[in-house]
C-alpha cells in the first residue's frame, strides 16, 4: 500500500480545491509536481487554456505534471509516454521488466534530459506495478 507525507497530502488537497479534480497521487520533485489523476480528468485539471494549470504552477513555484491514472497497464504506460508504440511485461529472472517499442526518432524524447523522463515514468511505474527495471526498443 502506497503512503503519502505531510507534503503530499497538503499539495493534494490543495490541488484539489483548486482544480476541483480528484489527485490518486502526488510525487514532489525538486522543480516539479506530479499528479496523477483519474482517467478522463486531465483536461478539466488544466482547464481552458491551461490557465487553471499555469496559476498553480506559479502558486506552487514548480511546473506540474498530470497523467492520467488507468487500471490497464499498456493503457497507463501510454498516459505516461505518448511515445510508446507497445508495450510487453515479462518476468525475467524473478524480475518485472517493461520493455516500450518507440519510433528511433522519439526515443530521446522519451528519455529526456539526462534521463529525466524515463527515470520518472520507471518511478511511477514501480510505486503501482513493481516494475524493476524499463527496456526500450524500436
Amino acid at each position: 500500500m502506497m503512503k503519502l507525507d505531510t507534503d503530499s497530502i497538503k499539495i493534494i488537497n490543495f490541488f484539489e480545491k483548486y482544480t476541483k479534480v480528484h489527485a490518486k497521487d502526488c510525487i514532489i520533485e525538486p522543480a516539479n509536481v506530479i499528479f496523477i489523476v483519474e482517467e478522463g480528468k486531465a483536461g478539466k485539471a488544466i482547464g481552458r487554456k491551461g490557465l487553471t494549470i499555469g496559476e498553480l504552477e506559479r502558486k506552487l513555484n514548480k511546473k506540474i505534471r498530470i497523467f492520467e491514472w488507468s487500471d490497464n497497464l499498456e493503457k497507463f504506460v501510454s498516459n505516461l509516454a505518448p511515445q510508446a508504440k507497445s508495450v510487453k511485461l515479462e518476468d525475467v529472472k524473478g524480475r518485472s521488466v517493461l520493455t516500450i517499442s518507440v519510433d528511433s526518432g522519439k526515443r530521446g524524447l522519451l528519455i529526456g534530459k539526462g534521463g529525466t523522463n524515463i527515470n520518472r515514468i520507471k518511478a511511477i511505474l514501480n510505486r503501482y506495478h513493481n516494475i524493476d527495471e524499463i527496456r526500450l526498443q524500436q
